[in-house]
């Protein structure tokens, strides 16, 4: 049983992290450069050739709170970002309580373009990035969380490379 192997705890432990400024970047850090960032963040070649351009900071450590900031265009929903930031985090630093956004613009996925005049919404600008191959709009309309697979499908057959959707 693994919760009962002492190796299993001790590799637990090697992964752990104390609660402090330097483990939250080292993290963010390990979160973009991963597998699963090389999906999500403009640093990388496939997201930036396709108009992914989002990026992630660590804020403030309030406490045990994790302050963080989104900017760009992301194909994910940006809660969706946060969300797997906050898993990374726990994961890595236990002790984190909260991760949450410092600015709550940060999470939205449109924005309303108002007319300082009038006070009248001109138009809502899209803050995501180009949906350049049409998956996520058709994912949407059959009901399915985009989210959950991402922008890019990669083939097993093809060495890794990203099968056309």
């Amino acid at each position: 049983d693994w919760a009962t192997d002492s190796n299993s705890r001790s590799v637990y432990d090697e992964l752990t992290l104390p609660l402090d400024e330097e483990s939250i970047e080292q993290c963010l850090e390990e979160l973009v450069m991963s597998e699963y960032g090389k999906q999500m963040f403009g640093v990388h070649d496939m997201c930036a050739s396709v108009g992914i351009t989002g990026s992630i900071e660590f804020v403030e450590l309030d406490g045990p709170e994790v302050l963080l900031s989104l900017a760009g265009q992301f194909w994910h929903r940006r809660e969706t970002v946060l969300g797997k930031a906050a898993i990374y985090l726990n994961a890595r630093i236990p002790e984190i309580t909260s991760v949450r956004v410092s600015d709550p613009a940060d999470l939205e996925d449109f924005e309303d373009i108002v007319d300082d005049l009038t006070g009248e919404i001109l138009y809502t600008e899209d803050k995501r990035s180009e949906d350049f191959n049409g998956d996520r709009g058709t994912m949407e309309y059959q009901g399915i969380d985009p989210d959950v697979r991402g922008p890019f499908v990669f083939s097993p057959s093809s060495g890794g490379m990203i099968r056309p959707a």
